[in-house]
């Protein structure tokens, strides 16, 4: 585990990895408050573990312990072959009973989503709270697609493609990307809505997005496209089983995971906590930090 590097308000980072009972390896960073209430962060496709808010002080504000994962293939956390959904609650509780933790929250961000309702469902009373955070819905149903743009709606009917057909295609995108990240930033804003240009146009919060994005990658696409595959097709659990209350963040102006993606899931989940706001777009995760923060871990 790497020294703890203290950042502004107090705020403090802290990077590590542990080898799971399969002999995998999972790397996480923590931030914000180290010893605070532990919140486990599940980024977005493509992401990494360097994917937060890249103001840590508003996080230790809060008394917030964040700890976000690499999941397999991204970052330096090893590709498992095969895996499901329902495979990762078992990597995030080996995480947590390694940093010592008792009963914690999660909260995830659009392909991050459908990891908290799993978390949800197969580790029930080990959590304090869960959010899903402009969270995908499952495909396998009408109207899946309904208020995507055309670019994602392109995006997911390439990841039902096969394997050895995707993974070229993905390769070929990702150099792209590693070559010029500017101009995959400036190709995600083109396609987004104005107040998502206004938050990406924050050089922070740019810099912080082509910084996740580059590490997510770094061992190649077989993460990336792995999850694709599996979050397009069903999840492999009912979401009427889930008994935890889970909170929905959901903007009206995201044309990556509309709002009837969160809609979908507010009619399903038992217990869900809806917030569903106009405006905005797929990265209000920004400008609403502290308020998701503020609703989990408080309350």
């Amino acid at each position: 585990m790497n020294e703890v590097r203290v950042r502004e308000e107090g705020a403090q980072v802290r990077e590590g990895s542990i080898r799971l009972r399969d002999g995998r390896r999972l790397a996480y960073v923590e931030s914000g408050n180290l010893e605070g209430s532990p919140v486990i962060f599940l980024h977005g496709n493509p992401g990494s573990r360097y994917m937060r808010h890249p103001d840590d002080g508003l996080t230790a504000s809060l008394g917030v312990r964040l700890i976000t994962p690499d999941r397999p293939g991204y970052g330096l956390s090893d590709f498992q072959r095969g895996r499901t959904l329902l495979d990762m609650p078992a990597d995030i509780e080996q995480l947590a009973n390694a940093l010592g933790l008792g009963r914690f929250a999660v909260m995830g961000v659009s392909a991050g989503g459908p990891y908290v309702a799993a978390c949800a469902y197969r580790l029930g009373e080990r959590l304090t709270g869960a959010a899903i955070i402009s969270g995908s819905a499952p495909f396998n149903r009408s109207g899946a697609v309904e208020g995507v743009n055309r670019d994602y709606r392109t995006a997911y009917a390439l990841a039902t493609w096969p394997h050895w057909l995707l993974q070229p295609i993905m390769t070929l995108h990702d150099r792209s990307v590693r070559r010029r990240p500017d101009r995959a930033l400036a190709a995600v804003m083109a396609h987004c809505s104005a107040d998502d240009r206004a938050v990406l146009s924050d050089p922070l919060i740019g810099s912080q997005v082509q910084g996740f994005r580059t590490e997510a990658t770094r061992q190649g696409v077989q993460g990336m496209a792995r999850e694709a595959r599996l979050l397009t097709t069903p999840w492999g659990f009912p979401l009427g089983d889930i008994r935890v209350p889970v909170h929905l963040w959901y903007w009206e102006g995201d044309s990556i995971v509309p709002q009837q993606m969160g809609r979908y899931l507010h009619a399903r989940i038992p217990h869900t906590v809806p917030h569903f706001l106009p405006g905005g777009g797929h990265f209000s995760i920004y400008t609403h930090w502290k308020d998701i923060l503020r609703e989990l871990v408080l309350r």
